[in-house]
């Protein structure tokens, strides 16, 4: 028997009582299902220019992106290149961390980078990095949490606040954690 994820409402509505003895082996394994933290992971592969049209446009971060295979991801999948879809069932409390190393061949620029949920920048993710010249790699850490239902998506994205300069992001990994709310 496939197990289900639930939502955690539907849980403790089946295990709720048990005094006429009516949980029954599958509603024990879809508990543990809908329990089991769901986890996943896409990293920059190859690195490449992220273009910059303009200072105030958010973008989705360049590059060829992989799915990391250790551990195997549950509950999320890179569906598209450079984004994490959540494929569960039951709506999830998503804990986002990202790491980055960028570039950009010009000088003394400010850049601005955070998780995007479905092409949405989290206004609480974001954090600023000085690239003083060219050949400088600038590094940043970036957290957020954000509820996520079947199908959304999270990415790392950036944007250029000094000028329309692109930045290449050299490094990049972007993690998450979701528990069922």
């Amino acid at each position: 028997m496939a197990e289900t994820q639930r939502t955690l409402a539907s849980v403790l509505t089946l295990l709720a009582d048990n005094t006429s003895g009516a949980i029954s082996p599958t509603d024990l394994r879809d508990a543990v299902e809908t329990l089991r933290p769901g986890h996943g992971e896409i990293y920059i592969s190859s690195s490449a220019a992220t273009t910059l049209s303009d200072t105030t446009t958010w973008v989705e971060a360049a590059g060829t992106y992989t799915l990391s295979t250790s551990p195997t991801a549950h509950w999320w999948a890179e569906a598209t290149n450079a984004r994490l879809n959540y494929t569960g069932v039951a709506d999830s409390l998503a804990e986002v961390s990202a790491s980055v190393s960028m570039t950009s061949g010009s000088s003394t620029q400010d850049i601005e980078i955070g998780i995007g949920k479905n092409g949405t920048i989290l206004t609480p993710s974001i954090v600023r990095r000085k690239i003083g010249t060219g050949s400088d790699v600038g590094a940043a850490p970036i957290v957020a949490q954000v509820d996520v239902s079947t199908t959304d998506y999270l990415s790392i994205m950036i944007r250029n606040i000094t000028a329309a300069n692109n930045v290449t992001l050299d490094l990049a990994n972007l993690c998450v954690k979701s528990s069922p709310l």
